[in-house]
């Protein structure tokens, strides 16, 4: 069997991932080390991620519950995103197999019991810690919306196995099944090339040159829409910085209003679609349903509207979209405008909701700072994703919790606000950051991170661990700090070799110290008697202590708690 393109280039990238990042697998074998890089770019590619931090996400491995990977993130409104990964891998490249029917209905039951507070489930660590999290967040009033992601490098599963989830989820409008393969883990690899095309406005459309710069404003059938998105997927989000993950409120709004009788009024509900491009082009001398021709289109904002609408017309094909519109605005910026211009226009159509901004910042003067100056004390930042990962990078999103956990002692901020980190918190993370103490933040994170993966004969340590690593963190650096008789601010390039020496020697004792006082603040926390090991305490009301800020607060931050450490 001729082995396709796509195939080709992902199995190589596997194999250069592998070589490059031996400090990703503890499994001897190479087949399963094979399958968990393919699973790696699976969660990188759908989540838009570096590996590095796609790796933090795996859950993978025996009793894994039957998801290997799982992303959680929460808004302010109540909602609670969750997307599960499931993977398949085959070495063989030559075969082309349908996913598993199998796997189909093992995901069916995660599902099922996984979103069930009061259902029991025998999980490893990992998956236990997500569960916890998951139900811990649902007894807080959060609503979930589930996406399971199937990523194999063979096709699609059956319609046997479809029929399987129809049955299952076909009225459950939270839950949503989607089938990823190496075609689409190929788009996150490649560069995207230009896209040159056009699409037909309708009725009169407005254009107006100013301040050298070309708009238009008009509107476009949600027909046209499900076009462009057939044709080009997300290659037209890349500029797009709002993370889809699947089914949510938003998302479910615009569903239900194309497929109801009140779809002709689509164009009064929604807040529209930007776009950019380097040049377009109409004729002019026609009054109104302009043939619109773009070159390097991109859409900037209203990449959910745009995904939404081209699910709902396919899963839909019923549904009458003739007189359905959405308001557009097209912005021609040429090669001469400046890289900000776009970053200001992205930012200000996307700042209402959760975005993920980390590459817009990228160019911030914040960013290049750290990089030049990490760079000039061996280190190598990265502000922007990339899907490479060489041993010893720094992701911005890694710096960005770990400066935030250590420094700005907000562990709990950083561990459930992820995707603000880049956008609410940016200036409080950032401002009056240099590459020392960044660097240091990682350090510290990334050993606590890697000590939370180990073994320990305490009942009690073990109870916590899955948990607290961002606590963990926090208290060591102020440690530190306090050891070396320094605050923050007095860490610079200066003294950072010494500081760092002092944290390798002393890393050992440092966490070893901090379990121990989490240990002491959690039961001053509950009202814990000694006697009684933190193991009776529900795994769901662990995750939700240290998603709260409280404890934090009470202790952490508290100078009269520190002076009696």
């Amino acid at each position: 069997m001729e082995v396709s393109i796509s195939k080709q280039i992902i199995d190589l990238r596997i194999n250069t991932i592998m070589k490059n990042n031996p400090e990703y697998f503890s499994e001897d074998d190479e087949i399963r080390r094979r399958s968990k890089v393919f699973l790696l770019l699976g969660v990188a590619a759908y989540l838009s991620i570096d590996l590095t931090e796609a790796l933090s996400y795996i859950t993978d491995g025996g009793n894994d519950g039957g998801f290997d990977a799982a992303y959680i993130d929460t808004n302010q409104e109540g909602q609670m995103n969750v997307v599960l990964f499931q993977s398949k891998y085959k070495a063989d490249i030559t075969k082309e197999s349908h996913f598993p029917a199998n796997a189909i209905e093992k995901a069916v039951n995660t599902v099922k019991t996984v979103f069930d507070p009061e259902a029991s489930a025998n999980l490893n660590e990992n998956s236990q810690r997500v569960v916890n999290e998951i139900r811990s967040l649902i007894l807080d009033g959060y609503i979930p919306y589930v996406t399971f992601v199937m990523v194999n490098n063979g096709i699609r599963w059956t319609d046997d196995a479809q029929t399987y989830i129809d049955n299952a989820f076909g009225e459950q409008e939270y839950v949503q099944f989607e089938h990823f393969g190496y075609d689409e883990i190929l788009g996150y690899i490649e560069q995207v090339k230009p896209i040159n095309t056009q699409m037909q406005l309708s009725g009169v459309a407005i254009q107006e040159n100013f301040n050298f710069k070309r708009v238009i404003i008009g509107k476009l059938r949600v027909s046209e829409i499900k076009k462009l998105m057939e044709e080009y997927g997300d290659k037209l989000l890349e500029r797009n910085i709002r993370k889809y993950l699947g089914r949510n409120a938003i998302n479910e709004e615009i569903s239900k209003t194309l497929k109801s009788d009140k779809r002709a009024n689509f164009f009064f509900y929604n807040n529209g679609i930007t776009m950019i491009c380097n040049k377009f082009s109409y004729n002019a001398l026609q009054e109104k349903n302009w043939l619109v021709k773009t070159e390097g289109l991109q859409i900037i904002n209203g990449g959910q509207t745009c995904r939404t609408i081209w699910q709902t017309l396919e899963e839909n094909d019923d549904i009458s979209s003739e007189d359905v519109y959405v308001l557009v605005r097209i912005y021609e910026l040429n090669d001469s405008d400046d890289e900000d211009i776009v970053n200001t226009i992205t930012y200000a159509t996307n700042h209402q909701n959760p975005v993920d901004l980390r590459d817009l910042r990228s160019n911030s003067i914040q960013q290049i700072n750290l990089k030049t100056a990490a760079s000039d004390l061996g280190y190598n930042y990265k502000p922007k994703r990339d899907n490479e990962s060489s041993q010893g990078s720094i992701p911005a999103t890694v710096a960005a919790e770990a400066v935030m956990s250590v420094w700005r002692m907000q562990p709990h901020i950083a561990k459930y606000k992820k995707s603000e980190l880049f956008g609410l918190y940016y200036n409080q993370i950032f401002d009056n950051l240099n590459a020392a103490q960044m660097i240091l933040a990682v350090a510290i994170f990334r050993y606590c991170d890697a000590n939370r993966k180990k073994a320990s004969d305490s009942p009690d340590i073990m109870a916590t661990r899955s948990y607290s690593n961002y606590f963990i963190a926090c208290m060591m650096g102020q440690r530190v700090l306090r050891q070396n008789g320094i605050n923050i601010d007095q860490l610079t390039h200066s003294n950072f070799v010494l500081i760092k020496e002092y944290f390798e020697k002393n890393k050992e004792a440092l966490v070893s110290w901090a379990e121990s006082a989490l240990i002491d603040i959690l039961r001053s926390y509950y009202g814990w008697p000694s006697d009684s090991p933190l193991t009776d305490i529900d795994g769901r009301t662990m995750a939700a202590a240290f998603r709260r800020f409280d404890i934090v607060e009470r202790y952490i931050k508290n100078e009269n708690w520190w002076k009696e450490q």
